[in-house]
């Protein structure tokens, strides 16, 4: 299971979850022409199946880079 937690905007304060079966269910509806989730949105936490994930960039499009490698 994926499970990112990020904020939309550096000023927002209500952190949101999204979740995922698999990582490639994330890598597929970012692909999508209306992806689930905008590439600057800022990560402050992703757990790939209950382990923390480091990133070199903290943005869905950083995420979406280290996944799909």
């Amino acid at each position: 299971m994926l499970e990112i937690h990020y904020l939309v905007s550096k000023n927002d304060s209500q952190e949101s979850v999204k979740t995922y079966e698999k990582a490639a269910d994330f890598i597929a509806a970012q692909y999508l022409e209306v992806p689930d989730l905008q590439d600057y949105y800022i990560v402050t936490n992703v757990l790939l199946d209950g382990k923390p994930l480091q990133l070199e960039e903290q943005t869905i499009s950083g995420l979406f880079n280290k996944l799909n490698q």
